[in-house]
Order: C-alpha cells, then structure tokens, then sequence
C-alpha cells in the first residue's frame, strides 16, 4: 500500500496547477498515461513541476532512441545495484 495518497485527476478540486501538470504528463492517454509515481509526487505542486520538466527533458524530442534510453537505464541500475 502506497505511503503517499495517489492524486485522483478526476478530482474536480484539484489545483489548476496541479491539473495541468497532470494533463501535460499524462498525454494523450489522460489518466491511463499517468505513472503511479507522478500521481503521488502531485501531492506537492512544486515536486510535481519538477518531475513534470525533468520528464520532458527525458521523453521529449532528443537523439536516444526508446532502446537506448532503456540500455541506459538497465546500465545505472547494474552499476548501482539496483536489483528491482
């Protein structure tokens, strides 16, 4: 069970700046788009901002292609250990 409550973006009273975050990072797919994490990082608004920009600088349009993202992701979880 999560520490955190989850943010429902159903909600009708959530922050408008909450919502917004929300709807950007959850794209076209709304509420089936919208990692766990990121609902639970929307508790704070200025986390949220945060993860929201840093999200866009991972997922927007650069030169990593979807596999080599992964590739570097799977690298940092060996090298630190990570076993999830």
């Amino acid at each position: 069970m999560a520490r955190l409550p989850l943010v429902d973006p159903s909600d009708p009273e959530l922050s408008p700046e909450v919502r917004e975050i929300i709807d950007r990072f959850g794209g076209a797919d709304g509420f089936a788009g919208l990692p766990n994490i990121m609902r639970a990082v929307a508790n704070h608004p200025g986390a949220a901002r945060i993860v929201a920009e840093a999200g866009a600088v991972l997922y927007g349009s650069g030169t990593l292609t979807a596999a080599q993202r992964e590739l570097a992701y799977l690298t940092a979880s060996v090298v630190n250990n990570c076993h999830y």
